[in-house]
C-alpha cells in the first residue's frame, strides 16, 4: 500500500506537470489531498490500486476551480456565469460529446470555447477545467449506468457554489448563522467524498454513500480548522471562525470533531471486504484496517492544526489536546505532517 501511494503520487505529479507546465508544486499538493483517500477507497473495495484518468481529473479540478470561485478579483457576475456553464458541462457534457473519443491529455484549444465576453479573461483557466472533465469521461461513459457519476459531480459543484453563503459581507450587513454554516459544511464535505466514491467505482450502494458522507463532513471540518487564519482574513465563516466571532473559544468545536472521528463507522463492513489484514488477524479485513487508520490519521492532523492555534483555546483544553498527541505539541506545530509525508512517499525508491 505504501509503495502504491508513492507510485501514484509521483504519477499524479508528473501527469499534472505534463498537462500544465505552469502548475506549481503548491497547486499539485493541494490537488493531491484526496488522491490518497481515493486509492485507499480502491483498497477498501478490493479494486486494483492505481491512478486512473478520472481520479487525476477530479483532483486537478480543485486548484483550477478554486482560482475562479474563491478569487476576490473576479466579479460576482462572472462567477455566476461560470457556475452556470460548468454545472451544465458536468451534468450534460458538451454538445459534441462522442463516447468513442478518448481524450489524449493534450490541452484543448481555447478558441474552441464559446464564452461570453465577461468570461473571456479567464478562458485559459476554464479550458483546463473542461479538460479535467474530459479525463473523467475517459473512464465513465455518459448515459446509462454511470449517470450517477455526473450527478455526483454536479452536486459537489452546487455545494461549492452554495459555500458563498459562508462569506460574511460586512458592507452589506450580511452575517451567516451557525445553522447555515453547519448545513453548508455538511453538504459540501459529504458531496465531495461521494463524488470521489462514484469516480472510483462508478456506482454506489446506500451503505457506501452514508459512509462517505460521514467521513466527508469530518474531512471538511478538518480542512476548515487547518485554514482558520486564512478564513478569518477573508471573512469566510466556518464552524470554527464563527465560534471566534461569537466570542467563544475553539474548545467545543474541536472536541466535537475529535469525538466525531472516534465515532466514525470504521467498523462498517461492505460486501467488498475480502482481504484480511494479516494471516494472524483473520477477523480484521484489510478494508477495516484502512478505515481505522484513516480516521486515526485525521485525528493527528486535527491535533496538529490545534497545536498552532493555542491562543484560541482555554489553557485546560489546550493541555488536554497536547496529552492526546503522539508527538509533543512544540514539535508537532512545526512538522507539517501532510507535506512531509507527501514528500517522503513521493521520493521513495521503488
Amino acid at each position: 500500500m505504501y509503495q502504491c501511494l508513492g507510485q501514484v503520487t509521483t504519477e499524479f505529479t508528473n501527469k499534472g506537470e505534463i498537462y500544465d507546465s505552469t502548475i506549481t508544486y503548491e497547486e499539485l499538493f493541494k490537488g493531491g489531498h484526496v488522491v490518497w483517500f481515493m486509492i485507499a477507497f480502491q483498497a477498501q473495495l478490493n479494486l486494483p490500486l492505481g491512478l486512473t484518468d478520472s481520479i487525476f481529473g477530479y483532483n486537478m479540478l480543485y486548484p483550477y476551480t478554486d482560482d475562479l470561485v474563491d478569487s476576490n478579483d473576479i466579479s460576482r457576475e462572472a462567477k455566476k456565469e461560470f457556475a452556470k456553464i460548468f454545472h451544465e458541462r458536468l451534468l450534460f457534457g458538451e454538445s459534441k460529446y462522442d463516447p468513442k473519443v478518448h481524450f489524449d491529455g493534450r490541452p484543448s484549444n481555447i478558441a474552441d470555447l464559446d464564452l461570453l465576453p465577461l468570461l473571456q479573461p479567464y478562458a485559459d483557466r476554464i479550458v483546463k477545467i473542461f479538460d479535467m472533465v474530459k479525463f473523467i469521461e475517459n473512464d465513465w461513459q455518459r448515459g446509462g449506468e454511470y449517470e450517477g457519476v455526473y450527478m455526483a459531480l454536479a452536486t459537489i459543484h452546487e455545494s461549492q457554489m452554495k459555500s458563498t453563503l459562508q462569506h460574511a459581507k460586512v458592507e452589506d450587513g450580511y452575517e451567516p448563522t451557525m445553522a447555515q454554516i453547519e448545513q453548508v459544511s455538511a453538504e459540501k464535505g459529504g458531496a465531495s467524498l461521494i463524488a470521489a466514491g462514484f469516480l472510483v467505482e462508478g456506482q454506489m450502494t446506500r451503505a457506501k454513500l452514508a459512509y462517505l458522507e460521514y467521513i466527508g463532513f469530518a474531512l471538511q471540518l478538518l480542512d476548515d480548522l487547518q485554514d482558520l487564519h486564512e478564513d478569518m482574513k477573508n471573512n469566510h465563516r466556518t464552524i470554527f471562525t464563527q465560534s471566534l466571532v461569537e466570542g467563544k473559544t475553539l474548545d467545543e468545536p474541536t472536541a466535537r470533531l475529535i469525538q466525531y472521528c472516534y465515532c466514525a463507522p470504521a467498523d462498517e463492513k461492505f460486501s467488498d471486504d475480502k482481504r484480511t489484514a494479516s494471516e494472524n488477524q483473520s477477523g480484521i479485513t484489510f478494508a477495516h484496517y484502512i478505515r481505522i487508520s484513516m480516521m486515526r490519521f485525521s485525528i493527528v492532523l486535527i491535533l496538529e492544526a490545534a497545536s498552532r492555534l493555542e491562543k484560541y483555546y482555554s489553557k485546560e483544553i489546550y493541555s488536554e489536546l497536547s496529552k492526546l498527541s503522539p508527538i509533543p505539541f512544540d514539535q508537532l506545530k512545526t512538522i507539517r505532517v501532510e507535506e512531509r509525508l507527501w514528500a517522503i512517499v513521493q521520493n521513495q525508491s521503488f
